[in-house]
């Protein structure tokens, strides 16, 4: 009974991380067919000026997260307005926006390096402590992520399925001219999503500097894990992103607690490859004409 609770909590709480880490990258490859390999930068970019906000403002935890949601978000426009809006439409926009996003993020880990410096930092806990059920100990921290993560992916999905940007959102990730004929604002929407992706970053960088570390690098494996999860529900997918981090997160927890924790990231990885041999466009891969 133990192990199985341990499962389940292990479960969603993995799940919970990897959405909130996948759903923003998801989102932006979904409106601008773009791969922000910079995804990770802004996690980072969050996760520091939370830590500012806290540790050289003195400013309570509070306004630590609102603070990191916002300083990515106005990271995100910027790198929208000054090198990604001159290369949309171009001819090889594609390659040229992956270079651009991996130059963006080494140089934003370069000016957390000279800033911040090299040391590892955490950002103190939203709620401190835990408490133990049988033999499985619950933190209070991990509860937060949870319903936060919960909270933001539910909102997203409404917001695309019920708002009126939303919905200009997913008619110009099916068809950037013909919105634009119909009048849809297409700049301002890729600036919106742009804002909405590395917002979400933030406030998972924000969040999870609290149970991992914090340095200029460690925005590398959440980008990773992002990407593993945005390919296997599905790429452009909000849905399949969701239905994704939480079916790797149980997967994951269930081989640690009754196989090994060795055999979780192998067993991970042919579990993964296995539903890609199936389902090659990923759990909820759809074609071009439909996205989001």
């Amino acid at each position: 009974m133990n192990d199985l609770v341990q499962v389940v909590w292990s479960g969603i709480l993995s799940g919970s991380v990897y959405g909130l880490m996948a759903i923003g990258l998801t989102l932006i490859w979904g409106a601008v067919r773009l791969l922000n390999l910079a995804h990770g930068s802004l996690y980072v970019a969050g996760a520091y000026a939370g830590w500012t906000v806290i540790n050289v403002a003195g400013l309570p935890l509070a306004l630590a997260i609102p603070s990191a949601v916002l300083a990515a978000a106005a990271l995100g426009l910027v790198m929208h307005a000054l090198f990604l809006r001159p290369m949309l439409g171009r001819p090889g926009w594609d390659s040229a926006s992956i270079i651009a996003t991996v130059g963006i993020g080494i140089a934003l880990q370069a000016a957390a390096l000279l800033m911040f410096g090299p040391r590892v930092k955490q950002i103190p806990a939203v709620a401190p402590g835990s408490f133990v059920v049988g033999t499985v100990r619950f933190s209070y921290q991990g509860l937060v992520v949870i319903a936060v993560a919960v909270v933001a992916l539910t909102l997203l999905y409404l917001f695309l399925r019920s708002s009126r940007q939303g919905m200009a959102i997913r008619a110009v990730s099916q068809e950037m001219d013909a919105s634009a004929l119909m009048g849809v604002p297409v700049e301002r929407t890729y600036a919106l999503v742009m804002m909405i992706s590395a917002g979400l970053a933030g406030l998972a960088g924000v969040l999870l500097s609290s149970i991992f570390f914090l340095s200029p690098t460690s925005g590398f494996t959440p980008m990773i894990i992002a990407l593993l999860v945005t390919i296997f529900g599905g790429l452009g997918s909000v849905k399949g992103t969701i239905v994704a981090a939480y079916l790797i997160g149980f997967f994951e927890a269930a081989v640690q607690v009754f196989v090994g924790p060795r055999f979780a990231l192998p067993g991970l990885f042919l579990f993964m490859i296995a539903v890609l041999i199936v389902r090659p466009n990923g759990l909820y891969g759809v074609p071009e004409a439909q996205r989001l």
